[in-house]
């Protein structure tokens, strides 16, 4: 939850690397010196001589301003507000150590009306498994684990019916605490198997036998949930603990990579300074699941999949080269709790019968076949007036498409938003309230935006069904300490490839011309609110709340 760097936005427009936000708090931000708009033609490293950067491709100017912290990175700027294209102004800043709070995990208390009473639906963020390694107090060390007994056991309080836990954009992170937060919601017993190059098989088990949370449970997945969100979905899905709903398939990430250090065996070259040869990554191990399933490939598969632009594109360990294949190991003994399967089938089909008639997936639908067709496309037309014309028919849909929506006059749901500093609170916060394009939290609170863009130093989001351009636009995290996010449009080698990569100028409209909801988490809700009638109806859950 945190990176080395200025805090800053960047993204590339017209060959040039420009700003478009800073990170309060942030070297770039306390500065004063550096705003919105500013286009960056040189960076420099201290005293080293300054490299010009217009033209050069953004991943590459990303590299040239992050670094270690305490170091000191000089950029040359064409301010937003100068009145010519020659003016330049220079401004050295030293990289700190920048928060991410926003990449904790956070939760939301939904209240959905029904029959005459109310759920309360617990859903709770997560974008990665993160744990501080470094901390020397272990009674102080931040992780994933605590973070969501912290909401879960918040939502409790509030008497939640049910959970959701939105694992759609985590890319994985750390093993431990995919494993300790699975244990949450299990009995104690094996929640992932890794095999070694020499073919031997260990366990990871969870060994606390307690439950922090026992209710109706529901995972979303995407095509871009990867590694430790694969062994956790796979182990809830195997233990019959979890209903999973999502894209077709998880990514596919089910091995372990090592990074070997080259300078130890390659000799310094005669002249050159600061010698770094690099590193070699090496695949070193491979995940299972309890029932001895590879999660390589072919990912984890959801228990309904629902309509989506990622489920058609070239997304995944299986649009890589050369990916290692699927296989099986001996199943680990495991007790199931089988809470999925006797519902499932009536669940499937309540579900299928509102995606059927809902008019947001009749969009999502059209969207579909729009990427089909737009990917199946191999040229581009030249001709002014025709691209002009394909424009105007884009924008006339768009439109189209707002009136209906605001045309329905849809209620603000009654949304709770707790964060982790909330959480030990009592009582709930103001409940949000919705616009369409920002989300409010009234008695004084600061303003949400729902669906945030691409963000250097918080995460890449784009709406779940957004329309896949047919740009060759690219964002780049800027600041990172590793080797940054990189959406590319034209790249299908990358997991974190974007359903969603437009140049700034067209992120209003590609914004509007996806659904106004995030339909698939609309549905996801329909979903438990089902699983908990069902479990009522059948005696498997005793009580909700009035």
């Amino acid at each position: 939850l945190s990176l080395f760097g200025i805090g800053a936005v960047l993204t590339s427009e017209d060959g040039y690397c420009k700003i478009t936000s800073l990170t309060p708090e942030a070297p770039a931000s306390k500065s004063k010196k550096l705003k919105a708009g500013d286009r960056i033609v040189f960076v420099a490293q201290g005293t080293n001589p300054p490299v010009d950067v217009v033209d050069m491709k953004l991943n590459k100017v990303v590299e040239q301003i992050r670094g270690a912290k305490g170091t000191e990175v000089r950029l040359t700027i064409i301010p937003a507000d100068a009145p010519d294209m020659s003016v330049r102004k220079e401004v050295a800043l030293i990289r700190d150590e920048i928060k991410l709070e926003d990449q904790e995990a956070k939760a939301k208390l939904i209240e959905m009306p029904d029959a005459g009473r109310t759920l309360r639906v617990g859903y709770i963020d997560l974008p990665s498994f993160y744990a501080d390694f470094d901390a020397k107090n272990p009674k102080e060390r931040k992780s994933t684990t605590a973070d969501v007994a912290k909401l879960v056991t918040k939502l409790k309080k509030e008497k939640m019916d049910g959970l959701i836990l939105d694992l759609r954009r985590n890319g994985g992170g750390s093993l431990e605490e995919a494993i300790n937060l699975t244990g949450l919601f299990i009995k104690e017993g094996t929640v992932v198997q890794v095999k070694d190059p020499d073919g031997g098989v260990t366990r990871d088990d969870d060994k606390d036998p307690s439950i922090l949370y026992d209710g109706p449970l529901v995972v979303m997945t995407s095509r871009f949930s990867a590694s430790a969100s694969e062994i956790l979905a796979g182990a809830l899905q195997d233990y019959g603990r979890a209903l999973i709903v999502g894209d077709v398939s998880t990514h596919g990430k089910g091995t372990v990579q090592s990074l070997v250090n080259l300078s130890p065996y390659l000799r310094p070259v005669e002249g050159v300074t600061n010698f770094n040869p690099g590193a070699l990554k090496v695949t070193i191990r491979k995940f299972y699941r309890a029932s001895g399933e590879s999660t390589q490939l072919e990912g984890v598969k959801p228990d309904l999949v629902l309509p989506s632009i990622n489920n058609e594109a070239d997304v995944g360990e299986k649009a890589l080269e050369n990916p290692l294949p699927w296989d099986r190991v001996k199943p680990a003994d495991f007790e199931k709790v089988n809470r999925v399967t006797p519902f499932l089938a009536d669940l499937r089909k309540l579900s299928d019968g509102r995606v059927l008639h809902d008019k947001d997936f009749d969009y999502v639908r059209e969207d579909i076949l729009q990427y089909k067709k737009n990917k199946d496309e191999k040229t581009v037309s030249l001709n002014e007036a025709k691209r002009r014309k394909e424009t105007e028919e884009a924008k006339a849909r768009s439109e189209v498409r707002k009136k209906e929506i605001k045309s329905r006059h849809l209620p603000d749901p009654t949304v709770y938003e707790i964060t982790l500093k909330l959480a030990d609170k009592p009582g709930l916060p103001p409940r949000m309230v919705k616009t369409n394009t920002t989300a409010s939290i009234t008695g004084g609170h600061p303003s949400v935006v729902p669906n945030e863009r691409a963000t250097v130093t918080a995460k890449f989001r784009w709406p779940t069904n957004s329309i896949l351009s047919a740009s060759n636009t690219t964002f780049t995290a800027v600041d990172t300490n590793g080797p940054g996010f990189h959406f590319n449009t034209n790249d299908t080698t990358a997991s974190t490839k974007a359903a969603k990569s437009n140049s700034d100028d067209e992120d209003a409209d590609a914004e509007d011309a996806g659904p106004a909801r995030d339909v698939n988490f609309e549905e996801t809700k329909q979903i438990l609110v089902d699983y908990i009638k069902l479990l009522l109806k059948k005696g498997a859950l005793t009580t909700v709340s009035k």
